[in-house]
């Protein structure tokens, strides 16, 4: 108990729904609280309403997250 532990996911291709910044960070009640977030969405799922189709990426935290632009 107490040892790190790291976990990794591929690369993974999404489109940016949105993007939102939280000044003050938001308060989710954890611990750090995330100072943005971006809404994304697999490319699978595009034909499905948008608001229910992807999924919310809060940053800020503890949790490291790369993200750059898809080259065609």
């Amino acid at each position: 108990m107490g040892e790190a532990c790291t976990l990794s996911i591929p690369p993974t291709r999404l489109y940016v729904g949105h993007y939102e910044e939280y000044d003050p960070p938001r308060n989710f009640g954890w611990a750090p609280a995330p100072t943005a977030g971006i809404y994304v969405i697999p490319p699978e799922r595009m034909d499905v309403d948008l608001e229910d189709a992807g999924y919310m990426l809060y940053l800020g935290g503890a949790d490291p997250i790369h993200v750059e632009p898809a080259k065609d």
